[in-house]
């Protein structure tokens, strides 16, 4: 029986159904023969658990026998079916995947193979998640736009409504941008207590890991983990996927998408597309190419008008007055440009300085703090290519409060009372100098016989 199954895997490529004496018998790896449409064809080989089949007959009735001949005799095995249009629309599996016959040609196919790959990773959240009543979808604290962007597609992965998956937050959106974000998508955020959590049959986590709560929710427990930053250890998930390579959880979530065929609305692809643009820096920093691809395929979906509403949002005249008083006070030492703001009423003027201050020349750090309520809000950035800043102000302060981030910047909110242990006093002088001193031996911009001296 001539056919045209091929099975490819890591590092093996085969085929099956041609005839041995087929002169044109060509690729890697050893061929085996037998019925594709035969379980027992399959029984033997295939043992790899990452293997992909591509199947390509003419037939859509043989098609259809061969994924269930293939699903039979390896059921972990993902396959790849070529179809014409409302051919196979009775096909349903979980690890199967309809594509053209044009989506097999070239890279197409790499791409396609990889969109399978990611199936695997929807099938794993859904069983998961789908038979739970309602999944609470958690954000860090004063969620970004990554964050943000991300909850609402994972909601729109499970098909659920805010009302069977709210997304929650244990503290409210402060930045302008975000906050108008919220408001022009229409997107609701729900503020709670961490025991409030227990209230829900699920938990999902987007761009955040349990690490980041400084164990509130060690009593609780979280069942699935996606997110983009540094893997941390120490906890326990029934599903996790962390990619510290790609530039946003965005991303990562609209990978999610395409790969279940799900469509994504002029809404969905605005916010992904903003979540994408603002944690990479509009892809100038930390972004993959991943990054670019979603970023292409999202960007003729969006709004473009809403878009830039949400990124130039009003700046108050107070913060114009926090950056004059600032900037007087700027510091270059050894490449770091360091500002102390002192108090300030909205904590986002805090990373607007640091980006500010990182186009200093002569700087390669960067780093702005202020005091906001009852806490010390640092930013951090660099070049890109130096010690990564979220190890730099974790070991610096991480023991003080939340600290950590990416490569090129990070974050951390210090209660002033934990700080005044510590170092004896919240004056802004003494802020200064102990911020600045910490930073610069943890980048090593300062020898350590310098340090002494101060």
């Amino acid at each position: 029986m001539v056919s045209e199954t091929f099975l490819q895997g890591e590092s093996v490529s085969s085929w099956a159904g041609r005839r041995r004496a087929d002169p044109n018998l060509r690729g890697p790896g050893a061929a085996f023969y037998g019925d594709p449409a035969d379980p027992a064809t399959f029984t033997a080989v295939l043992e790899q658990k990452k293997t992909v089949a591509l199947v390509c007959l003419r037939d859509p009735v043989q098609t259809a026998a061969v994924v269930e001949a293939l699903s039979e005799a390896r059921p972990e095995i993902k396959i790849l079916v070529t179809t014409a249009d409302g051919e196979l629309d009775d096909l349903s599996s979980l690890n199967v995947r309809k594509v053209s016959w044009a989506d097999v040609v070239g890279d197409r196919f790499e791409r396609e193979v990889a969109r399978l790959r990611t199936l695997e990773r929807v099938n794993q959240v859904r069983e998961v998640l789908d038979s739970a009543e309602d999944v609470a979808i958690l954000l860090q604290p004063d969620p970004d736009p990554d964050g943000i962007a991300s909850a609402l597609a994972l909601r729109q992965l499970l098909k659920r409504t805010k009302t069977t998956a709210p997304i929650v937050s244990f503290g409210d959106v402060t930045r302008p941008e975000n906050v108008a974000m919220l408001r022009l998508l229409e997107i609701d955020l729900d503020v709670i207590r961490p025991e409030q959590l227990t209230h829900f049959d699920r938990v999902a986590m987007v761009d955040v890991q349990p690490n980041v709560f400084g164990g509130r929710l060690d009593s609780i427990g979280v069942d699935v983990v996606i997110d983009h930053h540094p893997e941390q250890k120490g906890y326990v998930s029934r599903f996790r996927d962390i990619r510290s390579s790609y530039g946003a959880t965005s991303t990562m979530l609209t990978e999610y998408l395409l790969a279940a065929d799900l469509g994504i609305s002029q809404r969905l692809a605005t916010a992904l597309l903003y979540g994408i643009k603002t944690d990479t820096l509009f892809l100038d920093r930390e972004a993959s190419m991943a990054d670019v691809m979603a970023f292409a395929y999202l960007y003729p979906l969006v709004n473009t008008n809403m878009l830039r509403r949400m990124e130039k949002p009003e700046v108050p005249r107070s913060a114009f007055a926090a950056f004059g008083r600032a900037l007087k006070d700027l510091r270059l030492e050894q490449g770091l440009a360091y500002v102390h703001l002192g108090k300030v009423e909205r904590e986002d003027v805090i990373p607007q300085m640091a980006e500010l201050c990182l186009q200093l020349e002569g700087a390669f750090w960067s780093a702005a703090s202020g005091v906001v309520g009852d806490n010390l809000v640092m930013s951090i950035r660099n070049s890109g290519y130096q010690r990564a800043a979220g190890s730099v102000v974790k070991a610096a302060f991480g023991d003080l409060g939340c600290a950590g981030g990416h490569q090129a910047m990070a974050k951390a909110i210090l209660p002033l009372q934990a700080f005044r242990k510590k170092f004896g006093s919240t004056r802004a002088p003494h802020i200064r100098e102990v911020v600045e001193r910490a930073l610069l031996e943890e980048i090593d911009a300062v020898p350590l016989a310098a340090n002494a001296r101060r």
